[in-house]
């Protein structure tokens, strides 16, 4: 009867400083095992940043050669520095765009369009 009253009063001094470990240490672990990935992703995200900016770029310079216009050498945006080079042959013309190791280029044959 005394159980149902609640008049037993049980040893349970250290339970709560335990139980506040145990949770402690299942969310540390949770967010420890979630940092790996959230860097992964922000890493995965500035080299999408870089690329669309290298194909901005590129899109830019194609234009100023069509209107017959210098391009530009270098190109900062965002804290980065890109390199850009003309490609110049007999029948073609484009650009080659440069950041740290990556490299795109485009080359045009013309810029005149064709009806069927």
């Amino acid at each position: 009867m005394d159980d149902i009253n609640g008049s037993k009063k049980l040893n349970q001094k250290g339970y709560l400083l335990i139980e506040s470990l145990v949770a402690f240490s299942l969310v540390s672990l949770c967010i420890a095992s979630y940092i790996p990935f959230i860097v992964g992703m922000l890493k995965k995200v500035d080299a999408e940043k870089t690329a669309v900016e290298m194909h901005r770029i590129q899109y830019e310079q194609i234009q100023k050669i069509e209107q017959n216009q210098a391009i530009d050498t270098t190109w900062k945006t965002g804290g980065k520095f890109f390199t850009i080079n003309p490609l110049i042959n007999s029948s073609l013309k484009g650009v080659r765009i440069n950041y740290e190791n990556e490299e795109i280029f485009i080359e045009v044959r013309s810029f005149q369009t064709s009806h069927p």
